[in-house]
């Protein structure tokens, strides 16, 4: 981590996921060793079936914890969300019910000032369908965008993919979500 805020400097923004790899004292542990490098969020560093020890983390690392690319349903949002476990949520749209389920997770998320980051790890028709949602809720944050080595993965699928200008996902004004099979 040290290495990365080296070479991108203090103006990027650096976030790191663990993939639910660790036990909330080692979680802790991490977060305060990482404090110094400024992170944007740390992104789900325990399992997410605990909401109390979502809480207990939350409380003790010193920077944002992110957290919800597993969770499917309101309610489980409006759990973590109670327990001050998150400073952003990251639903899946493909898991936790779609633009329209989403946007009432980001509106519960929004009335406790927590921001919206969806999980993206799909295709350029989930990152088309992302982009859609973030376009219409005030609590979004930063958009995950799968790449590859010249071009996102599953590119083929669609005629073109969203486009991106200066690090910034346009919003495409065409039918749909933006994209074409």
């Amino acid at each position: 981590v040290g290495a990365v805020r080296g070479a991108v400097g203090p103006d990027v923004d650096v976030m790191i996921d663990v993939v639910n790899r660790l036990t909330p004292a080692e979680a802790i542990a991490v977060g305060r060793s990482l404090e110094e490098f400024n992170l944007y969020f740390f992104e789900d560093p325990i399992e997410p079936e605990n909401m109390d020890q979502w809480e207990y983390v939350a409380a003790n690392v010193p920077m944002p914890l992110a957290m919800g690319e597993r969770l499917y349903t309101i309610y489980q949002f409006l759990d973590l969300l109670n327990h001050r476990g998150a400073a952003f949520v990251r639903p899946d749209l493909s898991l936790a019910g779609g633009i329209t389920n989403i946007k009432k997770i980001a509106a519960i998320a929004e009335a406790n000032y927590v921001g919206v980051v969806p999980h993206n790890p799909l295709s350029p028709v989930s990152t088309a369908a992302c982009l859609q949602l973030a376009a219409c809720i005030p609590n979004f944050a930063i958009q995950e965008l799968p790449t590859g080595e010249h071009e996102p993965p599953k590119s083929e699928i669609v005629k073109s993919a969203v486009q991106v200008e200066e690090g910034f996902l346009i919003v495409p004004d065409t039918p749909g979500i933006g994209v074409e099979l």
